[in-house]
């Protein structure tokens, strides 16, 4: 998203990776690749991965606070099959809320599956933040020693590092797009780990997968 490039270029250094990333988390199940722009600003001369990733997890964790509060605050706007589909999540979580959103913070997978519903569980928010920013903090270092890798074998080769971040972000995209997180929370509420093993037994990715529709629309 171009707005984002000129958000970070508008306050400039560490700053903007902090703004972009809190902007980046801040809309629920709408995708914004905040990280590409803490890859490529890794890129440059000077920039410092680990601490491009301690601003930008940081910022990433606040800008989910906020979905945090649509959470908190969705009960009466909810459709009653929505609200009891997240509740029964929400009760999944509750007692690791905060291990959860490390470990969704932590990989390329949607963690607005589970910020929601335990901001209707009114999950402790403190807990909460710092789960996620240790996830964040670990995934967005991750993209910017990523970023600084890829400069340094293709020593700033333009098109070689274009080919390189294509491949990369690829693969998170797939991620993203192919697999349904929030049914495979549904049916880890419902029927617990046995019950999605026999699921994947009987169906298999299918089981796990977004509909081609759904896939298709996000793309």
């Amino acid at each position: 998203m171009p707005w984002l490039y000129e958000v970070a270029k508008a306050v400039g250094g560490y700053a903007g990776i902090f703004v972009v990333s809190a902007l980046g988390n801040m809309i629920p199940f709408i995708p914004i690749p905040y990280l590409a722009a803490v890859y490529f600003y890794s890129m440059r001369v000077g920039a410092h991965p680990l601490l491009i990733g301690v601003v930008s997890g940081l910022g990433g964790a606040v800008g989910k606070l906020a979905v945090y509060a649509l959470g908190r605050g969705s009960r009466i706007l909810l459709k009653r099959e929505t609200r009891d589909r997240y509740e029964r999540i929400g009760k999944l979580l509750r007692s690791y809320g905060a291990l959860a959103a490390f470990l969704f913070a932590v990989t390329p997978s949607p963690d607005d599956v589970i910020v929601i519903p335990l901001g209707l569980m009114k999950y402790d928010a403190l807990k909460l933040f710092l789960g996620l920013a240790a996830g964040k903090i670990v995934l967005s270092t991750a993209t910017a020693y990523a970023g600084r890798t890829v400069a340094a074998l293709a020593r700033h080769e333009l098109v070689l590092e274009l080919v390189a971040s294509l491949v990369l972000f690829g693969i998170v995209i797939a991620l993203l797009v192919f697999f349904d997180w929030e049914k495979i929370l549904e049916t880890l509420a419902d029927r617990g780990i046995k019950g999605l093993a026999a699921e994947l037994k009987e169906r298999g990715l299918a089981a796990v997968a977004r509909p081609r529709g759904a896939r298709a629309s996000q793309r």
